[in-house]
């Protein structure tokens, strides 16, 4: 997985939220309808700069989360201080949490960025140990097709932060994403930086095994704008919502 550095970091929040913030209020409303009487507690792997945690921690939540990059869960820090959320750099494919918790999320394809389907059980095998008997798990991944889809380069930036956003080509089951920027420091310096996604395209029937193989029973798949509703074709769309439970 990658390891993101501060200014990227920046960028992600400037750039990136929409998308975690508006997974974070479907992750609540999900949750609410299939547990309304479950404790109110979440683990969020892959919690980036914390803006799905932080969501959960205003709704009452006692919040955990988990994420490789110490410049991202620094961020997630300041973003929940003041709450009793407890925030760990670890991989998720190996990591461990003092009490485990009725719902676990991971939002923005961390599936993809895992690796290999040895590393996507392992993964998942974790989040099974750290959440309750009957609790949920909700995580989105990019499909095949996503992930194999041409999409053009992307700049964006406004008056501290740059970033260019390209795909890679496509090396058997694994495709690169490249970013690249600049982040203007208080002094009017600029600082530079570069990182590499790896994601890998995993066929969704694959997880659904590895899902059953951690000891999860799969529910559905569904749209990421309809999480309640199962979709015929999941390898349809270029992403999808998996719900399992313990």
């Amino acid at each position: 997985m990658a390891e993101y550095v501060d200014a990227f970091a920046t960028a992600y929040d400037r750039f990136w939220a929409p998308y975690p913030e508006r997974m974070g209020d479907a992750w609540l409303r999900l949750h609410a309808h299939l547990a309304p009487g479950a404790e109110r507690s979440l683990l969020d792997v892959g919690c980036g700069t914390g803006i799905v945690a932080a969501r959960f921690a205003a709704a009452g939540y006692r919040v955990v989360g988990v994420d490789v990059s110490e410049a991202m869960i620094a961020r997630a820090r300041k973003r929940l201080a003041g709450t009793d959320a407890l925030l760990i750099a670890a991989d998720a494919a190996d990591f461990e949490v003092p009490r485990p918790c009725a719902f676990a999320v991971s939002t923005y394809d961390i599936l993809n960025h895992v690796g290999d389907l040895d590393r996507v059980r392992a993964y998942l095998r974790r989040v099974h140990q750290a959440v309750v008997p009957g609790g949920w798990f909700g995580f989105d991944m990019s499909t095949v097709r996503g992930l194999h889809a041409d999409v053009p380069p992307v700049a964006r930036q406004d008056g501290t932060v740059s970033v260019e956003v390209a795909r890679g080509p496509l090396d058997g089951d694994r495709r690169p994403l490249h970013i690249t920027g600049e982040l203007r420091t208080d002094d009017g310096r600029t600082a530079p930086f570069t990182t590499t996604i790896t994601n890998t395209a995993h066929p969704v029937a694959d997880v659904l095994a590895a899902l059953t193989d951690a000891g999860w029973q799969p529910s559905h798949v569904a749209a990421i704008d309809d999480l309640l509703t199962p979709v015929p074709d999941p390898e349809a769309l270029p992403r999808v919502a998996v719900l399992a439970q313990r």
